[in-house]
């Protein structure tokens, strides 16, 4: 099977006690974001990265789009 997160480019920037994460998938190109603590292991937040890409990527599988609300009434967001 070929994992399209097999390789991800990060991109943080600390913003006060946070981190904005920008995650980009090398096997097909997608992106998603989220903010973490700012201690946060880098570990933790590739782990988290690959966690992201695969929802957003079965999601889009699924069907749902952007402006779907997400399955169970949560508001969809990942808690670092």
């Amino acid at each position: 099977m070929n994992d399209p997160d097999a390789e991800i480019i990060l991109e943080m920037n600390r913003v006060g006690g946070a981190v904005e994460v920008r995650a980009i998938s090398a096997g097909d190109g997608l992106e998603v974001s989220f903010t973490a603590p700012a201690s946060a292991a880098q570990s933790d937040l590739q782990r988290l990265a690959r966690q992201k890409l695969a929802y957003v990527r079965a999601r889009a599988e699924r069907g749902g789009g952007k402006d779907e609300p997400p399955s169970g009434g949560g508001r969809g967001g990942i808690v670092a």
